[in-house]
Formats: C-alpha cells, structure tokens, sequence
C-alpha cells in the first residue's frame, strides 16, 4: 500500500504546483535529481554500477530515462489541464500493454474473457474519462492521456520484466534498478532546461518554491517506484496481477482525494470512463485472484 499512497501523492502535487506558483518544468528536473541520488546513494553507487553494467537490464533502465522525463512533464501538464482523475486513468490503466504481452509469451498467463473484455474496455474508458463539456471535438483532449497510456505501458513492461529474483538478486540492485533511468532522465532534463531558458530568456535557476517542490516530488517519486518493485518481488501472485491491484488501488485514491479536496468537477462521461476503467481492472483483477 505504500506505492499506493505515495503514487496518488505525485498527481495530488502536480495539481498544487499551480497554486503554489512552482515552475513544473525545473522542479520536475529537479525531481529526477532528488531521486537518483537517493537510490544511487542506497545501491552502493559505482561499485554496484561496475559490478552489474554488463546485464541486459543496466542500458535498458538508463534508456528509459528519456522516456521518462518526456512523460512525467506530460503527466504534469495533463494533471493540470485536464484534471488528476483523468490522467491517472491514462496512466494506470496502462497496465493493459504488459498484461496483454505476458499473456502473449508468458506460458503461466492464459488469455480468459475476462481479460479480453478487460483489454477492450481500457481505451474507450480513457477517452471517455478525458472529454470535458465543449471540449469533445478537440483531438488534442485525448491524445495526451492516449500518450500517457502507450508511454507508461512501456514503462511499465520493463519495470515488470526485470523486477523478478532472477534479475533483483539483492536489495541494492533494486534501488540501481530505479536510480538509472532517473539518472539519464534528470541530466536530459537539464539539457532541455538550459536550452528553454535561452531560447525563452527565462533565468536558469529556479526560485525556493520550485526547489522545495521538486525535492519533495523526488522524495516520494523515487519511494514510489522503488515499493512498486518490491511489491513485485514480494506478493506472491503472478506479475500480470500486481499490475491491477497497484493501479486499481491508486486510481480510486487519487480520483477520491481530488474531489475531496481539489473540488476537481466531473461531468458524465468523466463518470462513465472512470466506471469503465475500474470495471476494466477489476476485470483483470478477479480473473488473476480469483479465477
């Protein structure tokens, strides 16, 4: 529950930056350099780094680092253009992409109506869930949840495929795991901060707000992903199951603390989209657990 808890937290501060006038781009910068030094710090730094650099995971985390910070700078322009409801949805419900190829090349995964029915329903219930009232002709309210959703699908795939024993044979390869994509992720964010700030004469350094913000983000991103693998290597159900129970779990939390307390509006179809998202991974879920 801890990923949980600290995942709904990312979006709930995304929604606050606005309010706090915290400059999103520096502070998500600033984010990912929290965070892998505090997971570097953890794996034992480069004499982990040398002992492992050979295994297939090592460039494969370090690439995904690009990946990374284009989408959590999408996610934090969508958690405030279109709402944190939404864009957890187009995040989470993500899950589907990995399920869908271990039920593809997983011998132990078996494909069930269940999880057909469950896979048919993520998309519609993400563009459903993004369309506010005149806004429904607008392709441009879709694709980004819709980018989020293949980005963090892919995210997601790698994260799993690697999480098991067989690859995290000790603790500190589990914190290098996380702390390698947030590496390559906070030093091309920084290229693309000092390249903003000339081409838009904004100043480089940002101000306190945005520095306490983004050491805040780095703190509970880096314990997100890092609990998110240890729930991996430790629940003893199949992968293809952790995924809806993690997301499932945080889609309801984050979706009910911004009504709560962000007085965040939904209209109709954000209701019928967010039925049809949890009903998706429900779906998914039951047919892991139960059937």
């Amino acid at each position: 529950m801890t990923s949980v808890g600290l995942s709904a937290a990312i979006f709930l501060l995304f929604q606050l930056f606005g309010r706090w006038d915290v400059r999103t781009f520096p502070a998500i910068v600033i984010n990912y350099g929290v965070a892998a030094s505090i997971g570097w710090i953890l794996a034992g730094g480069s004499e982990t780094f040398v002992e492992v650099h050979e295994q297939t995971w090592v460039p494969l985390a370090l690439a995904m680092g690009l990946l990374f910070i284009y989408l959590f700078q999408l996610i934090a322009r969508s958690t405030q253009e279109i709402g944190v409801t939404v864009t957890s949805i187009a995040a989470k419900l993500s899950m589907v992409i990995p399920v869908a190829i271990f039920l593809l090349f997983d011998a132990q995964d078996e494909l069930t109506v269940q999880k057909g029915i469950a896979i048919a329903l993520s998309v519609p219930a993400i563009m459903l869930a993004s369309w506010k009232p005149g806004e429904s002709r607008h392709v441009s309210n879709w694709t980004m949840p819709l980018i989020i959703f293949i980005g963090s699908g892919m995210i997601d795939l790698m994260f799993a495929g690697y999480s098991g024993p067989e690859h995290m044979t000790r603790v500190e390869l589990r914190y290098l795991f996380a702390s390698l994509p947030l590496i390559t992720a906070f030093f091309a964010g920084l290229i693309w901060h000092a390249r903003a700030s000339r081409i838009h004469g904004i100043g480089f350094m940002p101000g306190g707000r945005t520095w306490a913000a983004g050491v805040a983000l780095g703190a509970i991103n880096f314990g997100s992903l890092y609990f998110l693998l240890e729930t991996y290597d430790k629940v003893g159900i199949d992968r293809s199951a952790v995924m809806p129970v993690n997301n499932l779990a945080i889609i309801l939390l984050s979706s009910g603390l911004s009504v709560a307390f962000l007085q965040e509006k939904l209209v109709s179809r954000n209701y019928l989209g967010l039925l049809l998202g949890a009903s998706a991974i429900a779906l998914l879920l039951w047919d892991a657990i139960i059937g």
